[in-house]
């Protein structure tokens, strides 16, 4: 019953349904041979790295093989071979040896089509199901009922070769000839066709595609390949090892290990056609270290993506009912919040902004408090030329000499001041005040400057930000950065960005309340302290991060054990508030204690009695007055 229910919980899983394709993938392909190209391709490699110099086997060439086979043949009979083999596509007169061979003359004897694997030309075909008795069973005793890779681990150079002409000319040792297979054949048959095996490439001759079955055949050296059941098997565990492995590692050094487990598999698969005369699928079991590695990746991003959307979504709704107002960098237009930020903090007669065109030395009037942008009598625009050069000079505020506003009532002072930030002119502020009996030209000249290098930084932030965004906001940009969509990651990130906002604004509130301030969850633990509280523990010797709420309430109010506990129960049970007079050392305090309600979803994950915190406030009854108050 367990079983079932853990697996009526997997289908409703969507990794599970990737899994389960991913398994009858390996079954499919392995049913339909769709990486026997790859496997015979690294068979074709493993061969080509394998040389031997030995081989019982020599091949002879006749350029006319028809006319002088007779006396050839009959001439290497004398060398008591262990069999001759004519190969010729033509009728031969045959001659009269039990160890003579003529399977393209001959009815009773005929040579196998060598079996096609994946366009190459490597596999001796099975003994059964054949028309006539193989010449290779003949000679050899070949009788194995499933089809044998060809062994190419002789050297080419390494196998004898002669010219019929040689041999007519008695130009060979016995030795050479003496118990050995000699294939027989035209120099240039008509039945030669493009060979495609290893080290056989660009050679066309098929005669030596032939002298290498012989020689795998005599050795007894035919490579057996592993059977179809055990490989499906090896595949699904080697499958199911990945899943593993690949889940718990990063992409990266999942990476590392595909390639590792690629230079394993080849390097087992060399050895064991080398020591074992086994060839193992390390073609398909590569590919499927890749495609297992690739659907992991994917799974993993298309089920974190799923659960990066819903938490993303549950983020904005739980966010929606919080306010938050918009950054600095993402208004449409800078000049808005600095018009607020000037008009709340000075109390100006007039004040227009201008900014610097780019790429010129001219400004253009952007924004205007308490009159009008064309209210402003310079005409030239220029920043090189006065008063906007004396201002850069001075690298501040300048009162202006000449009248730079139309209407100028008397008494009415004009000053212009740079916009500069990090050697970078952003603009220029063009302002003027009627100074009462109280005025302080020196005070108002610096904070007129502190303001103006602060909304320097700011345009200048955003100036940065604004071209930076543009130049990655382009087609050709996002398309090589995969950002032709918006990625999950990035709402994530504004998401995080909006609640981090949010949570420093609430702890930075909560750090400057004057009362000292601490939160236990209802299991004793502090959660969360003010800098009152800090300062509090200090001066009263507090270890407050290895205080329990019931030790910090029989300190401070000194409580019996038991009273304390009633007082947190009631408090808990009953969600309440409660004050009470507290004294450490010589100062009086009123402690208030309340439980902080929570909802379901707190409940759920660990808050019991719907409460998620018990909060001790200590306001002093002899308030300080702070040096910052003070001041």
């Amino acid at each position: 019953m367990v079983v079932l229910q853990q697996l009526l919980r997997l289908t409703q899983q969507r990794a599970f349904w990737f899994t389960v394709c991913l398994f009858a993938i390996v079954i499919i392909s392995n049913l339909l041979n769709l990486f026997q190209a790859s496997n015979a391709f690294l068979y074709k490699k493993i061969e080509s790295l394998s040389n031997t110099q030995q081989t019982n086997v020599v091949l002879i060439t006749s350029q006319n093989l028809s006319a002088n086979h007779s006396q050839l043949v009959t001439q290497l009979t004398e060398y008591q071979p262990k069999a001759i083999i004519v190969l010729a596509d033509e009728p031969l007169a045959p001659v009269d040896n039990e160890r003579v061979f003529y399977p393209y003359s001959q009815s009773k004897y005929c040579v196998p089509n060598v079996e096609i694997w994946a366009t190459y030309q490597m596999r001796i075909p099975a003994a059964t199901n054949l028309e006539c008795e193989s010449v290779w069973q003949a000679v050899f005793g070949y009788k194995h009922e499933k089809s044998r890779l060809i062994n190419f681990k002789l050297a080419v150079s390494a196998l004898p070769k002669f010219t019929a002409k040689r041999v007519l000319g008695f130009d060979v040792m016995s030795e050479q000839l003496e118990n050995k297979v000699i294939i027989v054949g035209q120099q240039s048959a008509e039945f030669n066709v493009l060979i495609h095996a290893p080290k056989l490439e660009g050679l066309n001759d098929p005669l030596l595609l032939f002298a290498y079955i012989a020689d795998s055949l005599e050795k007894n050296s035919t490579i057996n390949e592993l059977n179809f059941v055990i490989s499906i098997v090896l595949a699904l565990i080697l499958v199911f090892v990945l899943l593993f492995f690949f889940q718990k590692m990063s992409i990266s050094y999942s990476f590392l290990v595909a390639l590792s487990i690629t230079i394993i598999w080849c390097c087992a698969g060399y050895f064991l056609v080398n020591f074992a005369k086994l060839f193992i699928p390390i073609g398909q079991y590569i590919i499927l270290t890749f495609v297992t590695l690739f659907w992991v990746v994917v799974a993993r991003k298309i089920s974190e993506d799923k659960e990066l959307t819903t938490d993303v979504n549950n983020i904005q709704q739980m966010m929606m009912g919080r306010y938050i107002p918009q950054s600095f960098i993402e208004h449409p237009s800078p000049w808005d919040p600095i018009i607020q930020l000037i008009s709340q903090q000075l109390d100006l007669e007039k004040s227009i902004f201008l900014a610097r065109k780019e790429d010129d030395h001219r400004v253009v009037e952007i924004r205007a408090i308490n009159c009008q942008l064309d209210d402003i009598q310079e005409m030239r625009r220029d920043y090189q030329r006065t008063p906007y050069s004396n201002a850069l000079k001075s690298l501040g505020i300048v009162k202006i000499n000449r009248p730079f506003f139309k209407q100028i009532i008397d008494g009415e002072i004009e000053f212009i001041a740079p916009l500069v930030y990090a050697g970078d002119v952003r603009g220029f502020w063009a302002l003027s005040i009627i100074p009462n009996h109280n005025f302080n030209q020196q005070a108002f000249e610096q904070n007129v400057n502190k303001f103006a290098a602060q909304v320097a930084e700011l345009l200048f932030h955003y100036h940065i930000f604004k071209t930076t965004q543009a130049k990655n906001r382009t087609l050709l940009n996002r398309l090589l950065t995969f950002k032709l969509h918006e990625p999950i990651s990035q709402k994530v990130k504004s998401s995080l960005n909006e609640m981090e906002q949010k949570l420093t604004t609430l702890e930075m509130v909560f750090n400057h309340t004057s009362p000292a301030t601490v939160l236990f969850n209802l299991f004793g633990q502090v959660i969360q302290t003010n800098a009152s509280l800090e300062r509090f523990a200090k001066q009263h010797q507090i270890a407050i991060f290895e205080t329990t709420a019931l030790d910090l309430l029989c300190k401070s109010c000194e409580l019996d054990i038991e009273i304390a506990k009633g007082k947190l129960r009631y408090i808990t049970l009953n969600k309440a508030t409660v004050e009470l007079p507290a004294k450490l050392g010589a100062h009086h305090y009123t402690l208030i204690i309340r439980a902080l309600h929570s909802d379901n979803s707190q409940t759920a994950s660990g808050a019991p009695f719907q409460v998620s915190g018990i909060l001790f406030e200590f306001i002093a009854n002899t308030p300080e007055i702070s040096s910052e108050a003070k001041l």
